[in-house]
């Protein structure tokens, strides 16, 4: 079903940033990080992980600070910030991408008789990407 909901590279990176500082913020009280530390431990373009930044920093998730002591930290508490904020915050309103099959059998003017089934699909996964949280995500990662 790959392709069926999908979360794109600057969503991703948003996650994997948010969840990074949430990590850093349990391990220090300033929990900062600057966008290059950041984009080596994620493997990712300085370049891009500045431009999620600078979105997070619009969405309120992220202040950023300049100079030598500067760097990115958390803008809200771990547990207020959901995957479903951060994902639609930086993608758009998460929706199921049509037909879950390979291949399309249904005849163009027919009805899906599996329709109600991606329906169904994306409420279930809008759900559990609003019901858990930054905290949670944080939580798993330090298990």
């Amino acid at each position: 079903m790959a392709g069926l909901i999908n979360v794109g590279e600057m969503g991703s990176l948003a996650l994997h940033l948010l969840l990074e500082l949430a990590v850093l913020r349990g391990e220090n009280a300033e929990g900062r990080a600057t966008v290059r530390e950041l984009a080596e431990k994620l493997h990712a373009s300085p370049h891009t992980l500045q431009k999620v930044a600078g979105r997070l920093i619009m969405l309120e998730l992220v202040d950023g600070t300049r100079g030598a002591k500067g760097g990115l930290r958390l803008a809200a508490a771990p547990e207020d910030v959901t995957m479903l904020r951060v994902i639609e915050g930086m993608e758009g309103r998460i929706c199921a991408n049509g037909c879950m099959f390979a291949k399309r059998v249904c005849p163009p003017e027919g009805k899906c008789v599996f329709g109600a089934l991606t329906g169904r699909m994306e409420r279930t996964v809008r759900e559990y990407f609003e019901n858990t949280t930054l905290a949670d995500l944080r939580d798993i990662a330090l298990r």
